[in-house]
């Protein structure tokens, strides 16, 4: 007998159980069979478009069990692969150790890590820095990504955020060599499952100035071999938007010549990048190496259908930054400027030379250091560190606006006039 339930139209049912966890969805939808089939693309919409996953054997045999489903894999549009820490694994293979399950309340949780998982998720740390690289990741990842023929999106990031202490300084060493090889083994399977990708980040992005849970990558992690190229200029043929985190100020000056050119030709693989978020250094540890790879951007790389920029820790030469933009002046309508120091000149000439940017629509900067200090703003009776200029939430023309703050700037001290129609 028909349940009423099983009469309502899908549309309704998809209203009422939109308030349910997973487990109460998937419980209901195995109460009937009709429910089970009205409710399949929902289903597959709802608990399959956007999979969450570690590096671990356990996550990588459970890609490639949906990926060979005829149904769920059409489904997956986005990836968000999660790296832990040593530490974590440190905690992993002392519970394997002691071997009971659930672990003694001595052991404190590892987040995304289910307990039948944690002997087999325990040896990834180790298998990444021994001789099963890169084959421990390589192999079942390309299997799963060839088998998702609708993935667009990727992203390769930490689980949680760094903790405090690798913001000052420099990320272990363990860690970095584990997260640049990771990273590699990935991009390895992305080259060999020719995908075409349209988003990949290496952070989340809560605003346009704020990137949380960031890998963090050295910068050589961005050198590929020649050989490669055309691999990736096919995977990124389709690429919209890419958000990279590096570390500019890795290994100190123990470098290669020519290393500030690996992010150019990198991003000369995505001809048709609409927009663009770079991170070049730790927010509390702002390197010169930077201004290198700023340098390299200015001289060699220019993207036709770049819209939106955004640039984040990170030092520069007025000159470099400038040069940048003007290349991209036809097509730039949005900027964001945060956490930058500039080496040379002042930002005053900066302002002066936005009034060349045609397109420009939104300007959105922040903590912004000079050789004479911090860059502040007049918002009423207080000094801000951010400004931001929307033309559509003021009644002044960009230009009328880049003019009037052009003009109030002296030096680093930029003080904005009360009447000025930009926002704090």
């Amino acid at each position: 007998m028909t349940s009423p339930v099983e009469c309502l139209p899908v549309e309704v049912f998809d209203i009422i159980a939109s308030g349910l966890d997973t487990p109460a969805y998937q419980q209901l939808r195995l109460t009937s069979r009709q429910l089970h089939l009205l409710t399949l693309s929902t289903f597959a919409k709802r608990c399959f478009s956007e999979l969450t996953t570690t590096l671990g054997s356990p996550s990588l045999d459970r890609l490639v069990r949906v990926s060979k489903h005829g149904y769920f894999c059409k489904a997956v549009t986005f990836l968000d692969i999660k790296l832990l820490n040593h530490r974590d694994y440190m905690l992993l293979t002392n519970i394997h150790k002691v071997g009971i399950y659930p672990p003694p309340k001595r052991f404190s949780s590892v987040p995304g890590v289910k307990q039948e998982h944690i002997s087999s998720e325990a040896t990834l740390y180790d298998d990444v820095l021994g001789p099963q690289y890169p084959q421990c990741i390589t192999a079942r990842l390309t299997r799963a990504l060839e088998g998702f023929p609708n993935l667009k999106r990727i992203r390769f990031r930490a689980r949680y955020n760094d903790p405090n202490v690798w913001r000052s300084i420099a990320m272990p060493e363990g860690d970095q060599v584990f997260r640049t090889k990771c990273f590699q083994a990935v991009f390895d399977a992305i080259l060999k499952s020719e995908i075409q990708l349209e988003d990949f980040s290496t952070a989340k992005q809560k605003r346009s100035t704020i990137l949380s849970k960031s890998a963090s990558l050295a910068y050589p992690a961005l050198q590929f071999p020649f050989s490669t190229m055309p691999s990736l200029q096919h995977c990124f043929a389709r690429l919209q938007s890419l958000k990279l985190a590096i570390v500019a100020a890795h290994n100190g000056d123990s470098r290669i010549p020519g290393w500030e050119n690996g992010l150019s030709q990198f991003l000369a693989c995505a001809p048709d990048l609409r927009s663009l978020t770079l991170s070049l250094d730790r927010t509390r540890h702002v390197s010169h190496y930077s201004a290198a790879i700023i340098r390299s951007l200015a001289l060699s790389c220019r993207l036709e259908a770049l819209e939106s920029f955004h640039l984040l820790n990170c030092s520069l030469h007025e000159s470099d930054l400038i040069k940048y933009l003007i290349t991209h002046a036809k097509s730039l309508t949005c900027i964001s400027l945060s956490t930058m120091q500039l080496l040379t000149w002042n930002w005053e000439t900066f302002w002066t030379s936005l009034q060349g940017l045609g397109a420009l629509r939104r300007v959105h900067v922040a903590c912004l250091e000079g050789v004479r200090g911090l860059v502040t703003f007049r918002c009423g009776n207080s000094l801000k560190s951010k400004l931001v200029l929307d033309p559509q939430k003021a009644e002044s023309s960009m230009g009328e606006m880049l003019e009037d703050l052009a003009a109030a700037v002296r030096g680093e001290g930029s003080w904005v006039p009360d009447a000025f129609g930009g926002s704090l």
